[in-house]
């Protein structure tokens, strides 16, 4: 059993007053009743995972509300958030997994969520005259954008010969 898991245990089983440490979690997230997901209201770390002090020490949010519900996480394993949200605390949307399956699942997100967009970051709309394949086979390249950064480069390249 690690540091954390044992400090979690400890804290589960002591008060804060007259609030347990699942009661001090409750309090801190919010129900977000589309998606199903219990939405950290607290504090979070430097990578935007909630985070709570559990006896004086900070713990992420997920990995407390996974153990108080009775999840275990085997030694080598990590906690995915299966809804992507970094800020959910349900223990159903939890589950865990190697890194190596959680970075895929990451990646895989972000491909999904790449294909959904409309437009480019500089506003041209990706229609099949305006994009062509990127470098990775999930990516995609707005023209437009490609010309202007070709340009950019001849430009910079001319000022250097001159």
């Amino acid at each position: 059993m690690s540091y954390t898991a044992e400090r979690v245990e400890a804290a589960a089983r002591g008060r804060w007053g007259k609030r347990t440490l699942k009661t001090r979690m409750h309090t801190k997230t919010v129900v977000d009743f589309e998606t199903g997901c219990w939405v950290w209201g607290g504090g979070t770390d430097d990578k935007g995972y909630g985070q709570i002090n559990v006896e004086g020490a900070p713990v992420k949010a997920h990995i407390v509300m996974f153990r108080i519900y009775g999840g275990v996480i085997p030694e080598g394993l990590t906690l995915d958030h299966l809804c992507r949200n970094i800020l959910c605390c349900n223990p159903e949307h939890l589950e865990p997994t190697t890194r190596a399956e959680n970075t895929r699942r990451q990646l895989a997100a972000i491909g999904h969520h790449n294909a959904l967009r409309t437009h480019c970051r500089k506003g041209h709309e990706f229609t099949p005259e305006n994009t062509k394949p990127g470098a990775k086979a999930d990516h995609r390249v707005c023209r437009a954008c490609a010309q202007e950064a070709n340009r950019a480069y001849r430009a910079r390249q001319k000022a250097k010969v001159a």
